[in-house]
């Protein structure tokens, strides 16, 4: 009777061990584990500044590589600042009207993405704000996925190539001047955030 009774319990303890690793061998199975995709941002600057002659335009290239990238980190978005005050040093003289395109290119980026700013002018010397996203559905906030283990989840957020290329930007003037005065350029800097990130997963 002992042996029996030990046996039973034997039993019923590998039949609730084998119902608790089928239960979580299912959630692995089923992909129920539930992960939150976190992103370290480091930010990358670079500037230029270009004299342009009325009526005339320029082209500025930023070329962009892996050197720029840090360990783990991939291209998600580019922000540019076109920014000019009035130069010519004439009292009283109008502001100059500045227009600043992102010329699109066959660099690996989301070019068709609705919340791009590819375009843009200004003609009071407020700056001009240009956008490009570059990696698939980066938006810069974290978000929700479910899988396996940490290096499924992450898979996603490691693929190389996007944001590698030349940035170009297409700057033109047209300058406003006073009766018998001469305003013939204007002087522009463009500034360059190019925004790294690294992907994390938390549980």
């Amino acid at each position: 009777a002992v042996a029996v009774s030990c046996l039973f319990l034997l039993l019923i303890i590998n039949a609730v061990d084998l119902i608790g690793n089928n239960d979580g061998v299912r959630e692995v199975l089923d992909g129920n584990t539930d992960w939150q995709i976190v992103f370290d941002e480091v930010i990358v600057t670079q500037t230029d500044s270009v004299v342009v002659a009325d009526g005339d335009s320029e082209t500025r290239i930023f070329s962009i590589d892996e050197s720029v990238l840090g360990d783990g980190y991939r291209v998600g978005a580019f922000r540019i600042t076109v920014s000019y005050t009035e130069t010519s040093g004439i009292p009283g003289d109008p502001v100059d009207s500045v227009f600043a395109t992102l010329v699109q290119n066959d660099m690996e980026a989301q070019w068709s993405q609705e919340s791009n700013e590819l375009t843009g002018s200004s003609n009071d010397a407020s700056p001009i704000d240009l956008s490009l996203m570059a990696y698939p559905e980066y938006i810069g906030q974290s978000v929700n996925a479910s899988g396996y283990n940490e290096i499924q989840v992450l898979k996603p957020w490691e693929m190389d190539g996007y944001g590698i290329g030349d940035i170009e930007i297409d700057v033109s003037v047209e300058t406003q001047a006073l009766p018998l005065t001469t305003d013939n350029e204007e002087e522009v800097t463009i500034t360059l955030d190019i925004i790294t990130f690294k992907a994390l997963a938390q549980q």
